[in-house]
């Protein structure tokens, strides 16, 4: 065999190389679909996927643009040069992204520069010289289509508060990108008629290099194709469990509703003390979910508030009798310290208050414990109100250092993990270094471990109760 890459061997692999992306981008769509933003941020397979991935994506660009070169189709050569910058760099982007959540805001108008890019070179391919090449003018028109109706799918969801539309606008969005990776088809038939063109010339001898390389990037596209699927349908099974899963936890749980003078209202599930007697007091622990529990049902909070699980075991209820308080945030800004939006917080400190009036709840003895979502409002919530809290337990959450002298007189017990993607682990250093800085004295651990901690959590010893033996002196 030969390694000498001529025309006809470099259209070959041109094909195998657009059939490989076709599979691996519409494999993407699907994880996408299954699993969202889990996969990215709480899969080890992540990483090698998306750099798979893109060293695929590059390799059809520069065949494409070796095309377009040899050719002499320059104003596509330029466009299509331009767009895949673009792609290039919104992909890095996104995956910044993914543990900024400043720069998670500007991720959907970055994808808007992406669509008009895009444009830009599908205009190219049906108005310049690669109009005449009737597959690469259908590559044109047939993306331009689809990518001005995801344009304008993207300024609508950018430009509505109804968090409803933005819900469904995602959803199509997946499904358009389908047919835009379908539309990578035509490429393929455009290179099959140049192979075509050339059939009357010289036979060409297989190249060494390209079948080495098509043979070991099948193989390591199989396994990982067969690896990413399977996170993904485990990750949906997940998702979709989360109902089933609360429905047994339920128990003692009951559901209420707190509703104030505004009428604004505070879905929460609250379970007493164990053979409650009204004239003993009890300490109340306010368990705040993860991003999990966001909804509107009253129910799923209890499979995303960990703590709450393990207080409510038979064991613990002897051991630890309190209150367990689980309020629901019905949107992702949670219970505060969220891009600067207090969330549910003021809703939750006032059923609180109402609880109060209507069982002997210890004042001294108000603890909050949080895990992500919930973490970040752990250290919201002793951060606006310093005074109400005994201790807290702020879990791979984020705080804000500039209230860390208010928080020096709350016993802390932070937790994160060395290696989080989802909540970066300096934002909790630096709610620790700024409150000790203020003369505070919280404890901190970290582990070896991504977001998911929530099991190097309950097995640290002295966890639950270091807890309980908090108490407000003042």
């Amino acid at each position: 065999m030969s390694t000498k890459l001529d025309s006809k061997n470099i259209y070959n692999f041109a094909n195998f190389l657009i059939g490989l992306f076709i599979v691996l981008s519409l494999v993407q769509i699907i994880v996408e679909a299954l699993a969202g933003y889990r996969f990215y941020l709480f899969s080890p397979y992540y990483e090698p996927w998306i750099i798979l991935l893109t060293m695929v994506t590059i390799a059809v660009m520069l065949v494409l643009l070796w095309y377009f070169w040899i050719k002499n189709y320059r104003i596509a050569f330029i466009a299509f040069l331009i767009s895949s910058v673009t792609s290039l760099a919104f992909t890095l982007f996104a995956y910044l992204a993914l543990s900024d959540r400043d720069l998670q805001k500007l991720v959907p108008w970055a994808f808007v520069i992406l669509l008009c890019s895009g444009i830009i070179y599908s205009v190219s391919l049906f108005t310049s010289k690669t109009r005449h090449k009737r597959w690469l003018f259908w590559v044109g028109a047939i993306g331009f289509s689809l990518e001005v109706i995801l344009l304008v799918l993207q300024l609508w969801a950018l430009n509505t508060d109804d968090e409803a539309v933005s819900i469904i606008v995602g959803k199509v969005l997946l499904w358009i990108l389908a047919l835009i990776n379908f539309n990578m088809i035509f490429y393929i038939l455009n290179f099959k008629e140049e192979l075509d063109l050339l059939k009357n010339k010289a036979k060409a001898k297989p190249s060494y290099l390209l079948t080495g390389i098509r043979v070991a990037l099948g193989i390591v596209s199989l396994f990982a194709v067969l690896i990413v699927l399977n996170v993904a349908t485990s990750e949906y099974a997940w998702e979709k469990g989360k109902v089933a899963r609360s429905k047994l936890m339920v128990g003692d749980f009951e559901a209420k509703i707190y509703v104030n003078a505004q009428n604004d209202t505070l879905l929460y599930r609250l379970q007493l003390p164990k053979d409650y007697d009204s004239h003993k007091e009890y300490p109340l622990v306010v368990n705040l979910h993860n991003g999990g529990g966001v909804g509107t049902d009253n129910l799923i909070q209890l499979d995303a508030t960990t703590t709450a699980q393990l207080l409510s075991t038979a064991e613990n209820r002897e051991k630890y009798p309190a209150f367990i308080f689980l309020p629901q945030s019905p949107t992702n800004n949670g219970f505060g310290g969220i891009s600067d939006d207090p969330g549910v917080s003021d809703l939750v400190f006032e059923a609180m208050n109402q609880l109060e009036k209507v069982y002997n709840i210890d004042d001294k003895r108000r603890y909050v414990v949080g895990m992500s979502t919930g973490g970040y409002g752990a250290w919201y919530f002793i951060g606006v109100k310093p005074e109400k809290f005994a201790a807290a337990i702020p879990i791979c959450g984020g705080g804000d250092p500039k209230m860390a002298s208010k928080m020096t007189h709350v016993p802390i017990w932070a937790f994160h993990g060395k290696t989080d993607k989802s909540v970066p682990v300096h934002l909790t250093q630096n709610m620790i270094k700024a409150i000790r800085k203020a003369d505070g004295s919280p404890k901190y651990t970290e582990f070896s471990a991504g977001h998911l901690i929530w099991d190097k959590v309950q097995s640290t010893p002295g966890y639950l109760d270091w807890l309980f033996a908090q108490k407000r002196t003042d």
